[in-house]
């Protein structure tokens, strides 16, 4: 006779098979279970010792079993589950046992499922090396890729490739370079890159090689838009609108000869802003709009001194760009150039913030401290200034402005220290505080779902978007 099923007392994962009264090594967590009795419940610990042991039936209390997800905050990524909220999943491979993929239920700190056991690259698997996309998770390992369930861990499909799986900047560090533009819903078609820049198209749902092609690019994604840009040369000469499930281009973006140069690829929503050098050929410096879908050219504005490395917004039907180094914001259509918004501060970055278009901006001489302003995107009058921020963090200034239209989200430094960091929120129509959270060295943070998820220092955190509450953290305090 055995036990109905049950939950580990330690890590909660289910248990079927045992014996009413036995002892016995739980297979997720290693630690002591004894199996319950009819209207019982599992208890810790094991048979209790004839020296001074608490009475027949009593648990032994056994010191606190290793974690139920055994990996440093690197290797793990967050990922939302419809039913279950936000699951970690990362390696697994506790000292002489074998290592297996394991996702772990962040409220209940339960095992959700686990796989891939017993296979030894598992244990050398990071976040860089996963990516998280509509129901699937991607797991490349050297030259080869799995695709899993994200609600049960099953393998939908795996592939070797003729060479590594390359890596791409995600919203929390680096990350597969797995591109999955289509929703979620229905049928898409993934694109992957390799170290060798071969591009293989595959059927997200089955793994099946739709076509390859050698083709030495950047690539952008168009998510929910079924379309990936891929971007050439060095300047940049022309973009292909890829639709993965086609090898033929949608579209092809070029200057009219081989010196033009079409400038780095930024997006948004269905659109390509560019800063441009002899585009479309009239030997101009200038900013356009590229219709993402078909190619066409919404507009093209003569405009000298464009900032490449300052990723551009769009809203309110206007376009804006860094000029001059940070020192004027360009406003098109129109051809208006006005000056940074606070005297001595250069622009480094631009958020389209719901209502308000929203300015990171750093000193131009002296100390480099930061400050975030809010203006309006129809006038440019100013709506907000959340004073200054410190110095630190002092690159990737894209990255420390996000938002969800409701509030924007920045990273503060009073100490001038960059393992002494804060996340501060503010609402974008007011520019009031909403809420302040220290997160020490901070690496990274994005919106999903109505929630911030923060990379910071060995954690990762998912705080509630509207008061800043922790939601869910890995490694479990």
């Amino acid at each position: 006779m055995s036990s109905a099923t049950f939950p580990c007392p330690w890590c909660g994962a289910p248990i079927t098979g045992a014996s009413p009264g036995a002892t016995f090594t739980c297979p997720y967590c290693q630690s002591k279970v004894t199996a319950p009795h009819d209207g019982m419940g599992a208890m810790r610990g094991g048979p209790v010792s004839a020296h001074g042991a608490a009475p027949i039936g009593m648990p032994v209390q056994p010191s606190r079993p290793a974690a139920i997800l055994d990996a440093s905050a690197g290797a793990v990524v967050p990922v939302l589950h419809p039913q279950r909220g936000w699951l970690f999943v990362g390696p697994h491979a506790p000292d002489g046992q074998p290592p297996r993929l394991r996702a772990i239920d962040a409220e209940q700190n339960q095992v959700l499922w686990e796989t891939l056991q017993g296979q030894s690259w598992v244990s050398n698997v990071t976040a860089g090396s996963m990516l998280a996309s509509a129901n699937n998770l991607y797991v490349a390992s050297n030259r080869g890729l799995v695709c899993l369930d994200i609600s049960t861990g099953a393998r939908k499909w795996g592939m070797q490739l003729a060479d590594n799986v390359a890596t791409q900047d995600g919203p929390l560090g680096v990350a597969a370079a797995v591109y999955d533009p289509f929703p979620p819903q229905g049928r898409g078609a993934i694109l992957v890159m390799t170290i060798d820049h071969t591009l293989y198209a595959l059927d997200r749902d089955s793994g099946q090689v739709l076509w390859s092609a050698q083709k030495e690019c950047e690539l952008t994604s168009l998510d929910g838009h079924g379309a990936v840009i891929a971007s050439f040369g060095f300047p940049y000469v022309k973009a292909d609108i890829i639709n993965p499930a086609y090898a033929q281009p949608v579209a092809t973006v070029r200057g009219s000869d081989w010196s033009a140069d079409i400038g780095k690829v930024h997006v948004a929503g269905p659109m390509m802003l560019l800063a441009t050098d002899d585009f479309p050929g009239d030997g101009d410096q200038g900013a356009a709009v590229v219709d993402a879908m078909s190619g066409r050219i919404v507009f093209f504005e003569p405009v000298e001194d464009l900032c490449e490395d300052v990723v551009p917004a769009a809203m309110a039907q206007r376009v804006f760009f860094a000029a001059d180094d940070g020192r004027k914001l360009y406003v098109g259509p129109g051809g208006m150039l006005v000056p940074s918004p606070a005297q001595n501060f250069g622009i480094v970055a631009i958020r389209a913030a719901g209502p308000t278009l929203v300015l990171l901006l750093r000193k131009l001489s002296g100390s480099s401290v930061r400050r975030v302003i809010g203006i309006d995107p129809a006038t440019l009058q100013f709506r907000f200034d959340c004073g200054e921020l410190g110095t630190e963090p002092d690159d990737d200034f894209p990255a420390q402005l996000q938002t969800d239209g409701y509030s924007c989200v920045f990273v503060a430094s009073p100490n001038d220290d960059s393992r002494d960091c804060e996340l501060r929120s503010v609402d974008t129509s007011t520019g009031r505080t909403l809420w302040t959270r220290k997160v020490g060295h901070w690496h990274a943070h994005t919106f999903i779902a109505g929630h911030v998820v923060v990379r910071a220092g060995d954690r990762l955190e998912v705080l509630a978007a509207p008061t800043g509450k922790v939601v869910a953290t890995f490694p479990r305090p």
